[in-house]
């Protein structure tokens, strides 16, 4: 039988029942529909939360520390014992990171906390992170106002956009907003307890050069300075000489060539002791969890599609009963049993595509209609409207051939059947 006559057959058999085969569609429909719907919406979703992390952290950026216990450190008791050395990230550390591929800089990074004055005006305690300033075109870091610390900056600082909104006047601490603090003079005051017990205090004079873009997370109100400043005064401070040699750097941030190599930089480092983290840890177990929720939606949509394939086979086995003489006549006729059988699986086929189409077209329509739901909604709470429904061209694709996949093994059984029928008994068939 050529594939001409084949479809030809098809058709016109489903069309002489068009109700039956209208209402055993619609099951397949809204099947698709259903699946289509549910991971359309879970991947917009997944697509607004992990480009929500990616936007307010960088992905090829680790963090690293000193381990909180290190390999030959015993707890107990409410005591620490130590019988080896603790590794410090010092610049040693810094150049064997620095050797690994697919590492585009290591930026070792110190902090403190402090006050800062500009005239009149107080901050609380705020902190202030120190990094190289030969280091600075590795931070990425966007200006609103001013610059970046520079090679050969000492007494300078450059805060984050909020940093302003948290002056006060020094005598009725009376919260001062928007205050102009570009290209100011200020002081940073520091205090110590002395070991006679005596409370000491100094200044340092810097200028604010620069005001940072507004990121929209903590590192708004963040303040950075030299590296050699912000030692001095933790030195100061903690009255201790030598603070890089003995303690080492208070964190290191790595930044991988690409997020592909993250993770076994991750490890590597992880592997020297020390403890590394980055954004793009949570961002893969967010996708994880999305995963696992895709397939539990997948599964919910199946069970509609699997009612659906009942309604198929049901259609097809009512279809034989109604056509079993017609069935013997084409085997008299000299039509096969693969014919027989390619005639029904086709017929079965036919619906599941019809059915995957129709489905994809009302799970887009449903798709949409939540979007702008959503965003209507988002719009009268203030926030920004965003799609969160996302229908790639391989959802589409999965959703049309699983429902085709759903009639061909529905009109299996039926097809079967048709096949092995005598064309004697079905001759005789009323």
């Amino acid at each position: 039988m050529r594939f001409d006559d084949l479809i030809r057959i098809v058709i016109r058999n489903l069309n002489r029942v068009r109700t039956r085969t209208i209402l055993t569609t619609l099951g397949v429909i809204i099947g698709v529909a259903a699946i289509v719907t549910l991971l359309s919406v879970a991947m917009g979703f997944q697509q607004t939360i992990t480009g929500q992390l990616e936007e307010m952290s960088d992905i090829t950026q680790i963090t690293v520390s000193q381990a909180r216990f290190g390999p030959g450190m015993i707890r107990g008791g409410g005591a620490v014992a130590q019988s080896e050395e603790i590794k410090i990230l010092d610049d040693d550390v810094v150049e064997e990171i620095e050797a690994f591929d697919g590492v585009e800089a290591v930026i070792p990074i110190v902090s403190t906390s402090s006050t800062i004055e500009v005239g009149r005006y107080t901050t609380r305690m705020s902190s202030i992170t120190g990094i190289d300033p030969r280091n600075a075109d590795d931070m990425d870091i966007e200006m609103m106002d001013g610059r970046f610390l520079r090679n050969n900056d000492k007494n300078v600082i450059v805060v984050g956009y909020s940093v302003n909104d948290e002056f006060m006047e020094k005598k009725t601490e009376k919260t001062v907003e928007d205050l102009d603090i570009q290209g100011k003079n200020a002081e940073i005051i520091i205090e110590r307890t002395t070991d006679e017990g005596e409370a000491e205090s100094r200044s340092i004079r810097v200028r604010i050069v620069g005001v940072m873009a507004e990121q929209g997370t903590e590192s708004d109100y963040r303040i950075y300075a030299p590296l050699d400043l912000v030692v001095e005064i933790k030195e100061w401070t903690m009255q201790e000489s030598n603070l890089l040699k003995e303690e080492g750097y208070d964190r290191l941030t790595v930044k991988a060539t690409d997020s592909s190599v993250v993770d076994d930089l991750t490890e590597k480092i992880t592997e020297l002791g020390f403890q590394a983290f980055s954004s793009k840890q949570i961002i893969d177990s967010m996708n994880q969890i999305f995963v696992i929720l895709q397939i539990f939606l997948v599964g919910i949509g199946a069970i509609s599609l699997f009612v659906a394939a009942l309604g198929i086979t049901n259609t097809m086995m009512m279809s034989i009963m109604e056509r079993t003489r017609e069935i013997g006549i084409m085997k008299v006729i000299g039509a096969s049993n693969s014919d027989v059988t390619r005639i029904f699986l086709m017929e079965a086929l036919f619906i599941g595509l019809l059915g995957g189409v129709g489905g994809v077209i009302l799970g887009y329509v449903i798709s949409k209609i939540i979007d702008l739901v959503a965003g209507s909604y988002l719009t009268q709470q203030g926030a920004t409207a965003q799609s969160i429904s996302v229908m790639p061209l391989w959802l589409i694709a999965f959703a049309l051939g699983f429902a085709m996949l759903v009639g061909l093994v529905s009109g299996v059984y039926p097809a079967g059947k048709a096949a092995r029928l005598s064309p004697v008994e079905a001759l005789r068939h009323d």
